[in-house]
């Protein structure tokens, strides 16, 4: 339960509470929420932040990875949050492929392929 001269922080930015915890920052226990609001959902994640340590990384993350000393440890968060959603838009976009074994061959086609295209990879087992 929060008190009276509690020092907080507070983010609904999912990639910087990995960060934040990562790096060591207690998180509040009981204290992170999620609020409901006209059907949609906020999540707050609170961080214990004596002498503001929390919320001086924070700034750090918000200025941006240019902003940073390129070999910090929030450096290199930053930067695996970021390619890590870079990598999920390209699996997002990819066409799934059909894995089809056939004794120790292993075929492998587009899901979206036509029946023909199925029928001329098929008959190369």
């Amino acid at each position: 339960m929060l008190k009276a001269g509690d020092q907080i922080y507070l983010t609904k930015n999912i990639k910087l509470a990995c960060a934040l915890i990562t790096l060591g920052h207690p998180i509040k226990n009981d204290e992170s929420c999620v609020i409901e609001e006209d059907g949609k959902q906020e999540v707050h994640f609170v961080f214990e932040d004596k002498g503001g340590s929390a919320s001086a990384d924070a700034r750090k993350w918000n200025k941006g990875l240019e902003a940073m000393e390129p070999e910090s440890n929030i450096a290199y968060l930053w930067a695996y949050a970021h390619n890590r959603d870079r990598l999920l838009d390209e699996i997002k976009k990819s066409i799934p492929m059909v894995r089809v074994r056939y004794g120790n061959k292993v075929l492998l086609y587009a899901k979206n392929a036509s029946d023909e295209q199925k029928r001329r990879i098929m008959s190369k087992l």
